[in-house]
């Protein structure tokens, strides 16, 4: 419980920790609070209204996207040990790295899943905000109140935990956030759309899969496209997710007990 203690007060005690709360709220609610302006501007060009259910879940669905900032909270929790010259020290307290390891992946999970619950909250008040000023609005489905929330703590949990495994891999702390926010913006996005089959098992697909959104868009020049009709359902989703979650956190106590700490 000490071990558990320290690593919640670390966080607690950093300016930068509350920096990145900040920016997952500023996150949500710029992508929920924008959304209706963008769909009303392009409802001529798009086969988008905001009379549509299913338009409006999106919308509400944006304020799930903060959920990179959990990620970098995940690498700072693991990676800043080195940054900083304190993983010797720490690993002196506590000569058990496997117990460290526990401590920090069990924080980070909590502070994550609470990180995105905030954050999801906020961007969808300010998507409901943003709504009453636009005329002949649908109606969200009722459900989307129960499991975007849900799937919040769901994702920002699993995404802070393998920002651990993420960050004990690569010790290099700007290093560590470069390769995450690479591969789940860019390379995962990127996969997911050229490689349909596969891209529903992708964290990106599984992400999507628990928004329960009825997407079916396609790019008529290329032929690339996305149809979350193929998804997997939000709890398989969840379940697989959780299954990444528990490999990144094999993989980061593995690679701390083997490794030499300097």
């Amino acid at each position: 419980m000490k071990l558990l203690k320290s690593e919640f007060l670390k966080l607690a005690y950093q300016r930068r920790t509350w920096g990145l709360l900040a920016s997952a709220i500023f996150l949500a609610v710029l992508a929920t609070a924008f959304s209706p302006y963008a769909i009303a501007k392009l409802a001529k060009e798009m086969p988008m209204a905001l009379s549509s259910p299913d338009v409006i879940d999106g919308i509400y669905a944006k304020a799930l996207g903060a959920y990179i900032l959990t990620l970098i909270l995940g690498i700072v929790i693991m990676s800043s040990e080195f940054h900083h010259h304190t993983a010797i020290a720490t690993f002196l307290v506590e000569p058990k790295r496997s117990r460290v390891l526990t401590a920090k992946l069990i924080t980070a999970a909590v502070w994550g899943a609470g990180f995105n619950l905030i954050a999801t909250a906020v961007g969808m008040a300010s998507g409901a905000f943003a709504l009453t000023l636009f005329k002949n609005v649908g109606t969200p489905h009722s459900y989307i109140f129960v499991n975007y929330p849900l799937a919040a703590v769901v994702i920002g949990a699993v995404l802070a935990v393998v920002g651990v495994g993420i960050g004990t891999l690569i010790r290099n702390q700007n290093g560590a956030v470069a390769v995450g926010l690479v591969w789940f913006l860019i390379v995962d996005r990127i996969l997911a759309v050229i490689w349909t089959e596969a891209g529903k098992y992708l964290p990106s697909g599984l992400i999507t899969a628990m928004m329960t959104l009825h997407l079916n868009v396609k790019d008529r020049t290329t032929g690339f496209g996305i149809n979350t009709a193929d998804y997997l359902d939000p709890l398989p989703a969840a379940g697989l997710l959780l299954v990444y979650a528990l490999v990144f956190a094999a993989i980061s106590i593995a690679t701390t007990l083997r490794r030499d700490i300097d």
